[in-house]
């Protein structure tokens, strides 16, 4: 796995597993293909698959050509998709916003967008944050000496973690767009994460509060804030590394 060039090895797990006989002839479209070993998973399994890339000369694993996307722009892509990935990026993206917007009108009613990503709402993540305002205690927060880079002979560029966003932040984002959270994907413990767990009963305590002044203040979203309460003391969410999230797009949104 960890010969695999700009590939997370918990992303390839899950998509190695989440693959299945079904995806023959459905439509998946990669954003951030990268090397092109995901989605070529995909296509070996026989989907008809699209791929792009800021870079999409990084291509190696997929016969498909990967052709150039910048996901902060409007994306160039017609069609009605089944399943959208976009793997290690989300975090790199200043206006994350506009992404689910691009994504919510480019999968039809019914279908998936996947996203893989750091994941800043376990709890390790959120105790390097109050230690070091960073993904991780063993390494500072991105600055303007290593915060942009520019690809090699090219104008483009890409910012480092500079927008790693919670998963509460990122099911915000989606609803907004129609796109409704159906599963929160486990991937490999943090240990720090187990041991924090001593933390959990005043994590659970809290936001118990919240929950019930939520309900009692705006009854008529009581799901909505079940939801989020749910999700905030999961301990899916709390103790992965990686955060691998699938979103199902609502007829009534289109």
């Amino acid at each position: 796995m960890s010969e695999i060039p700009h590939t997370r090895e918990n992303a390839v797990k899950f998509f190695e597993k989440y693959i299945s006989p079904e995806v023959k002839g459905k439509k998946v479209i990669d954003l951030s293909a990268g090397s092109g070993y995901i989605i070529n998973e995909f296509y070996k399994a026989g989907a008809e698959v699209e791929l792009f890339d800021l870079f999409p000369e990084q291509n190696t694993y997929c016969p498909v050509p990967c052709k150039y996307i910048d996901l902060q722009k409007p994306f160039s892509v017609a069609g009605s998709y089944d399943i959208a990935i976009l793997g290690e990026t989300i975090e790199h993206l200043p206006n994350q916003f506009f992404f689910f917007q691009e994504v919510s009108r480019i999968i039809k009613p019914g279908g998936r967008l996947i996203l893989t990503t750091p994941n800043s709402s376990s709890l390790r993540s959120r105790f390097s944050q109050f230690l070091m305002e960073s993904e991780h205690y063993s390494t500072p927060a991105p600055n303007e000496t290593n915060a942009y880079t520019k690809w090699p002979g090219t104008n483009d560029g890409y910012f480092s973690k500079l927008f790693i966003s919670g998963l509460l932040r990122l099911r915000t984002l989606a609803a907004l767009n129609g796109l409704t959270l159906k599963k929160v994907y486990r991937s490999k413990a943090s240990s720090t994460s187990y041991l924090l767990l001593i933390f959990y009963p005043a994590l659970y305590y809290f936001s118990r509060k919240n929950l019930k002044r939520q309900i009692k203040n705006d009854p008529s979203n009581t799901a909505i804030y079940k939801e989020i309460f749910s999700l905030n003391t999961s301990m899916a969410v709390l103790t992965s590394k990686h955060l691998i999230v699938e979103w199902e797009s609502s007829s009534a949104s289109r």
